[in-house]
C-alpha cells in the first residue's frame, strides 16, 4: 500500500513538471516585437533617399520650368503609391497583432533624435496600429508638401524646403519609421 502510495507522488511530480515544462514551452513564442521586415526597412529608405534627392533637385530648379509642380507631380504620385504598398504590408503585421511596444519605439525615436514635434503627431502607438500609424502619418507628409509646391506654382520650392520636408515633415517621419523598423532587427 505504502509503496503505491509513493509512485502515486512521484507521478504527481513528474506530471507536475511536465505540465509545467508544457507551460513555459508555450510562452516562448510569444513575440513583444514583431519581426523585421525587410521589405518595409528598404522600402522606407529608398522613398527617405528619393525624396531628399527631389527636394534637393527642386530648390536647384526654383524659378525654372522643371521646378514647377505640373511637372513634378508625378513624383508625389509614385511616393504615395509606394507607401500605399507599405501600409499593406504593416496592416498585414496588425491582422497577426505583432506591432511594436511603445516602450520600444519610444527608446528608437529617443535614440533617433526624432523632432519632438514628429513625436507628437505620432503620439503613442496604439497596439494594434504599430506602422500603420507611421505610414499613414508619411502619406499625410507627402500630401502636406504636394499642397506646399503647388501653391509655389512655377517658383519651385524655395531653399528652406529642404529643412521644412527633409529635416522635419515627411523626412523625419519616414526616419521615425526606419527607426523603428532598424529597432525591431536589433532586439
Amino acid at each position: 500500500m505504502r509503496r503505491s502510495v509513493m509512485i502515486w507522488q512521484r507521478l504527481r511530480l513528474v506530471l507536475a513538471g511536465l505540465i509545467a515544462v508544457a507551460l513555459l514551452n508555450g510562452c516562448a513564442p510569444i513575440l513583444l516585437v514583431p519581426p523585421y521586415d525587410e521589405q518595409i526597412d528598404s522600402g522606407l529608405t529608398a522613398l527617405y533617399s528619393d525624396t531628399t534627392a527631389f527636394v534637393d533637385r527642386m530648390i536647384s530648379l526654383r524659378g525654372t520650368p522643371e521646378g514647377s509642380y505640373a511637372k513634378n507631380s508625378d513624383f508625389y504620385e509614385t511616393a504615395t503609391a509606394k507607401v500605399g504598398a507599405l501600409v499593406v504590408r504593416a496592416e498585414a503585421h496588425r491582422i497577426l497583432n505583432d506591432c511594436p511596444s511603445s516602450a520600444l519605439v519610444s527608446r528608437a525615436f529617443a535614440l533617433a533624435r526624432i523632432p519632438e514635434d514628429v513625436r507628437g503627431t505620432i503620439g503613442t502607438l496604439p497596439k494594434d496600429d504599430c506602422q500603420v500609424v507611421l505610414l499613414r502619418l508619411i502619406q499625410d507628409g507627402y500630401g502636406n508638401m504636394a499642397k506646399v509646391h503647388q501653391i509655389q506654382g512655377d517658383a519651385g520650392l524655395p531653399p528652406m524646403a529642404h529643412g521644412q520636408f527633409i529635416d522635419g515633415g515627411v523626412g523625419a517621419q519616414l526616419r521615425a519609421a526606419i527607426t523603428v523598423e532598424i529597432a525591431k532587427r536589433a532586439r
